[in-house]
């Protein structure tokens, strides 16, 4: 399937292994009366308070408490929540096989611009299931919640380069960014 001189692949999270919905996140946010989260919000890198929480600046609580003052105060949390997460639509099982099948011969890695609340989400809803856990899948998660910096910001590519002592052209990256994607080939 790859080239022979291939021994790590690194896949992004939401956008390639997640599906996304940006529109429906944004008509959850206008049903409980903002108008506003669509500014913020984006497929490949969030503005605002949204990339304060990506790049883990703030915490949970933090983030809804912010939250709730753009929305409203008789907004719930639970509330909030739900409307956050209506921007993820799955993560097909079948990508989830051929991530278990490919991690028999390569190093798999994950490189993702994602806050705590989404990651936690998502190992509980589909990683930490079916007996399996993250590391059955990844190597390593390289998430800019922890690191403190988004793609395509050349940081995240240097800091995991580094930690996992990767030769730049024996990786193969999925980014469904086009930024992110530059950024990657200006390592090779």
């Amino acid at each position: 399937m790859l080239n022979s001189h291939i021994t790590t692949i690194i896949f992004d999270f939401g956008g390639v292994l997640l599906n996304l919905d940006k529109q429906k996140c944004i008509e959850a946010f206008q049903q409980l009366g903002c108008d506003t989260i669509g500014e913020l919000i984006d497929n490949y890198k969030q503005k605002g308070l949204f990339l304060m929480f990506e790049e883990g600046k703030i915490s949970n609580d933090e983030f809804f408490a912010e939250l709730k003052k753009m929305v409203g105060p008789n907004i719930t949390n639970t509330q909030l929540m739900n409307a956050y997460i209506s921007f993820l639509t799955g993560l097909p099982q079948k990508k989830l096989d051929l991530i278990l099948e490919l991690h028999k011969k390569y190093k798999i890695l994950m490189l993702s611009n994602i806050n705590q609340f989404i990651f936690e989400y998502c190992l509980k809803k589909y990683f930490d299931v079916n007996g399996h856990t993250l590391s059955d899948y990844f190597d390593k998660t390289y998430l800019s919640y922890q690191l403190g910096v988004c793609k395509p910001d050349r940081k995240i590519y240097d800091m995991m380069l580094a930690d996992s002592h990767l030769i730049p052209d024996q990786c193969f990256y999925i980014d469904d960014g086009a930024a992110n994607i530059e950024m990657a080939i200006q390592y090779g």
